[in-house]
């Protein structure tokens, strides 16, 4: 399953994104950075303009498909002609998922079914063996005790 991320959630896990990506944060917003990130990411492109712009393969009408007009001047213009390399921000697209199964699977439970049979269904959806799910839950569940204020 490939997650994509909005920038929304991109803003909330700033703090496990590698610098590059925090690089483009600034050059370009969060939202036009999720756009590249889940288009482009674990690529290197190159930003190559006039007659050295089709020997590079193209790749202004592919960031042309992600980016505005404006965004990708931007881009240009803090780039110059180097090539730059898109991270996939493993750590953070991975935390994404995790609380996102964490959700699925008491979605699931509020509709009805129990954990074990959330879990079935939504582990091979989210791309993660059981023990990983069931290490999420727990995890879940650790952190909400500690939350909790004492009943004395």
């Amino acid at each position: 399953m490939k997650i994509t991320v909005n920038h929304e959630e991109l803003a909330r896990t700033e703090d496990l994104l590698p610098e590059s990506a925090k690089v483009l944060l600034l050059i370009l917003g969060y939202p036009a950075t999720a756009r590249l990130i889940d288009r482009f990411g674990g690529v290197t492109l190159s930003a190559k303009s006039g007659a050295a712009q089709e020997r590079s393969g193209g790749v202004h009408s592919l960031l042309r498909e992600v980016l505005s007009d404006e965004e990708l001047k931007k881009l240009i213009a803090y780039l110059g002609a180097a090539q730059f390399y898109i991270p996939r921000c493993d750590a953070a697209l991975r935390q994404l998922r995790n609380t996102r199964f964490v959700a699925a699977v008491a979605e699931r439970q509020e509709a009805g079914l129990s954990i074990r049979q959330a879990m079935a269904v939504l582990c091979p959806q989210f791309g993660i063996s059981d023990r990983i799910g069931w290490q999420l839950i727990s995890k879940r569940l650790n952190q909400d005790k500690q939350t909790q204020p004492g009943l004395f």
